[in-house]
C-alpha cells in the first residue's frame, strides 16, 4: 500500500487568509484563544520579521509591535478550510482520511494507474490544494507514519522533472555535524534540537539580521515539493533523522536521551523486545515507526454530501452591498470546490447570524446545477430584498446542497444540441428574472380546472432517430386536402401525383374516410381579461372589455364545468361561445363563485 500524507503549514494562518484575502500581506499573529495568556500558535512572515515567535503570549505579540494584528480563526473558518482541502484530495482518490487540523491522508492505491506515476499524481494533488487557496506539502510513502513524517521533511528535496525524490535525506545533527548549523544550499532551516518533541514544518521561521533576505527565503520555503519515499527504503529515509519525528511522550524522550539516541536510526537498531520492556506499549510503535512499518491501517472516512464555507465580521453588516461582496467570495470559493468535485449549486442556503444573538435562514433551489457565481448570485439577492433579515449581520454560512452538472455528447447524426452548462446557466439567469418557479417544462395537472399546468425541471428530450427508411418517407408525406379520399396505398410506378398519394374519385370499391374539416381555433388569453357582461334572463346581449366589445348577435352555451369540491380550491364555472357585432367570436366565462365575468379567448 502507498500513502499519500498532505499537510499544511501554519494552518489557522493559511485558512484565515483564504477566508479574508485583505490579510494576505498583514502582520499576523494567531492566538489560541481570545485572552491575553494565550499562546500564539501561528505567526506570518511579517510578524516574524517584527520579532513575533510561536508559543509567545497575545500580550507579548502585541507588545514586540503595534502593527502586529493578533487574530483567533473561527471554528466555521478553519472547518471550511479543512472541508476545501479534503474536496481538493477527493478530486484525485476517494480514499481520504482527516488526521488533524490540517493534515490529511490518501490511499494510492489505484490512482497511480490513472496519472501516470506517483510524481504525476503528487504535484498534481499539491495544485489541487493550491486551487482551494492553501499552501501544502505531500509526502508519499508505504506507511501511514512514514508518510507524514516524509511531508514534514526537514530537508529541501533534490527537484526532479516532475517531483522531488528523496531516500535518506541527511540532517546537520548527525554523526559529527554540529547542531545549529546550516548545511550549504539548504533552503530550509535546521533542526537544532534532536530531544525536540516535533520537527519544525518548512514555515518555522528563525531570526534574520537582514529581514528582506530573511523574508525571501521564508517565502520560498512555505511549503517544498513532494516527497516521495522509494518502496523498501523507509528504514534509509528514517534513519538519519531525530527521534522528534516520531513524536514520543515526554518520559520515552526522556529515556532516550539517556540511552544516548538522538536518531531515529539507533532507535531502530536496538532489540524491538528490549525497547517494549523498558518503554511498554508506546516502545513497540516507536520501534516499528524507526523501522519504516508502523502497521496502522488504513480507513478511509465517508464523503459529505453539503459543502459549507462561512465567515464571521469584526463590524456587523447593515448594508446589502457590502454584503454580497462578502458573499460573492463564499460563493466564488464554494465554486471551486464544486468544480473539484465534479458537481454544481443546486440548492443554496444561507445561514445568518445577526446582532443580539438571532439566527436567518433562507434556501433557494436552482432549476438546474450551475457553477456559474454570476446565476446564483443575483437569485440570493432576490430573497434578501424580499425578506430581509431585519437586523445586521455578524457572520454568514453558505451551505450547498451539490447536483450533478449534466454533461451530454453532441451528435454525429442528429440535430445539434445546447451545451449542458450554458443551458444550465441561461435557466438560471432566467429564473433571477422570473422566478425559480416560473422556469421549466409545462406538465399536465392533476385537475379539470381549465388552463392549468405545472412546471417540471426543463431538460430536452433526447434525439431519437427513425427506424427505416420506409417509415421516415411515410412521415414526410404532406396530408392530402379535405376534398381527396385517401384510399390507404401510395402511388405506384405509371401513376404521377406531385404530392404522393392517390387523387381518385370515391367509390364503392374502396371504403374511404374523409378527413374531417378544421374548426376555428381558440387562442386562449392570458391573463384573462376582466368584462361587463349585460344579461337578458340567462342569455348575455352585450360584452365590454378594455380592448374590445360590442353587441352579442349569436350565443352557444353555457357549458358548465365544476370540479375540485374536496379541496381548499373548487371551481364552478360556465362557458359561453358569443359573436359580437365587430366580428371576434369570444370564449366567455362565469366565475359562479366569484360571480365575475372574463373573456377566457378568441376563436382564429
Amino acid at each position: 500500500m502507498r500513502i499519500a500524507a498532505v499537510w499544511v503549514p501554519d494552518f489557522p494562518l493559511q485558512a484565515l487568509r483564504r477566508a479574508v484575502p485583505e490579510l494576505a500581506e498583514s502582520p499576523i499573529a494567531i492566538a489560541a484563544g481570545p485572552t491575553p495568556r494565550d499562546r500564539v500558535v501561528a505567526v506570518s512572515a511579517e510578524a516574524a520579521d517584527l520579532g513575533v515567535r510561536p508559543g509567545m503570549t497575545a500580550a507579548q505579540a502585541r507588545q514586540r509591535s503595534m502593527q502586529v494584528m493578533v487574530r483567533i480563526t473561527p471554528a466555521e473558518v478553519a472547518a471550511a478550510a479543512e472541508a476545501a482541502l479534503v474536496d481538493a484530495a477527493r478530486s484525485l482518490t476517494p480514499r481520504v482520511r482527516r488526521q488533524a487540523p490540517g493534515e490529511l491522508l490518501l490511499d494510492m492505491g489505484g490512482s497511480v494507474l490513472r496519472w501516470g506515476s506517483e510524481g504525476a499524481l503528487a504535484e498534481r494533488l499539491w495544485r489541487a490544494c493550491r486551487r482551494v487557496g492553501l499552501e501544502a506539502c505531500v509526502g508519499i510513502a508505504g506507511s501511514v507514519g512514514v508518510a507524514r513524517i516524509a511531508a514534514r521533511a526537514p530537508a529541501h528535496p533534490v527537484i526532479s522533472d516532475q517531483c522531488s525524490v528523496i531516500s535518506a535525506p541527511t540532517h546537520p545533527g548527525e554523526r559529527g555535524e554540529g547542531r545549529g548549523e546550516r548545511k550549504e544550499g539548504s533552503l530550509r532551516t535546521p533542526i537544532t534540537d534532536h530531544r525536540s518533541p516535533v520537527v519544525p514544518h518548512p514555515g518555522a521561521r528563525t531570526p534574520d539580521p537582514n529581514p528582506q533576505q530573511g523574508r525571501a527565503r521564508q517565502t520560498a520555503s512555505t511549503g517544498h515539493g513532494p516527497v516521495l519515499v522509494p518502496a523498501g527504503e523507509e528504514r534509509l529515509f528514517l534513519a538519519p533523522l531525530p527521534t522528534g519525528v516520531l513524536e514520543p511522550s515526554p518520559p520515552a524522550v526522556a529515556a532516550l536521551r539517556r540511552w544516548g539516541i538522538g536518531a531515529v536510526g539507533g532507535l531502530a537498531a536496538l532489540p524491538r523486545s528490549e525497547v517494549i520492556l523498558r518503554l511498554g506499549p508506546e516502545g513497540e510503535t516507536l520501534h516499528r515507526l524507526a523501522c519504516g512499518d508502523d502497521g496502522r491501517a488504513f480507513i478511509p472516512d465517508p464523503p459529505v454530501a453539503v459543502v459549507r464555507e462561512g465567515v464571521s465580521f469584526d463590524d456587523p453588516l447593515g448594508a446589502l452591498e457590502p454584503f454580497l461582496f462578502v458573499l460573492h467570495g463564499l460563493l466564488s470559493r464554494l465554486a471551486t470546490r464544486l468544480e473539484l468535485r465534479g458537481e454544481g449549486f443546486a440548492e443554496v442556503r444561507l445561514e445568518l447570524g445577526l446582532e443580539g444573538g438571532e439566527r436567518y435562514q433562507t434556501a433557494v433551489c436552482l432549476v438546474a446545477p450551475t457553477r456559474e457565481v454570476t446565476a446564483v448570485l443575483p437569485l440570493l439577492r432576490l430573497r434578501l430584498e424580499s425578506a430581509p433579515p431585519g437586523a445586521p449581520v455578524e457572520g454568514v454560512t453558505v451551505a450547498v446542497q451539490p447536483g450533478v452538472v449534466r454533461l451530454a455528447q453532441g451528435l454525429l447524426f442528429g440535430p445539434p444540441t445546447p451545451a449542458p452548462g450554458k443551458l444550465a446557466t441561461a435557466l438560471v439567469r432566467l429564473a433571477a428574472l422570473v422566478g425559480p418557479d416560473r422556469v421549466g417544462a409545462p406538465a399536465r395537472a392533476d385537475t379539470h380546472r381549465p388552463a392549468t399546468f405545472g412546471v417540471l425541471p426543463f431538460a430536452p428530450p433526447p434525439w431519437k432517430p427513425q427506424v427505416g427508411r420506409e417509415s421516415q418517407e411515410v412521415e414526410s408525406l404532406p396530408s392530402p386536402p379535405a376534398r381527396w379520399s385517401v384510399i390507404g396505398d401510395r402511388c405506384s410506378e405509371g401513376e404521377e401525383s406531385g404530392s404522393g398519394w392517390v387523387l381518385r374519385p370515391p367509390s364503392t370499391d374502396h371504403q374511404t374516410q374523409p378527413l374531417p374539416g378544421h374548426g376555428p381555433v381558440l387562442r386562449a388569453l392570458r391573463p384573462v381579461l376582466p368584462a361587463q357582461v349585460t344579461l337578458a334572463g340567462q342569455r348575455p346581449v352585450a360584452v365590454q372589455t378594455e380592448e374590445l366589445g360590442g353587441t352579442v348577435v349569436a350565443w352557444a352555451g353555457p357549458y358548465r364545468t365544476t370540479g375540485d369540491w374536496w379541496t381548499e380550491r373548487p371551481f364552478s364555472r360556465d362557458d359561453y361561445d358569443v359573436a359580437i357585432t365587430d366580428g371576434s367570436l369570444l370564449r366567455l366565462c362565469h366565475d359562479r363563485l366569484a360571480r365575475a365575468w372574463f373573456v377566457d379567448g378568441v376563436y382564429d
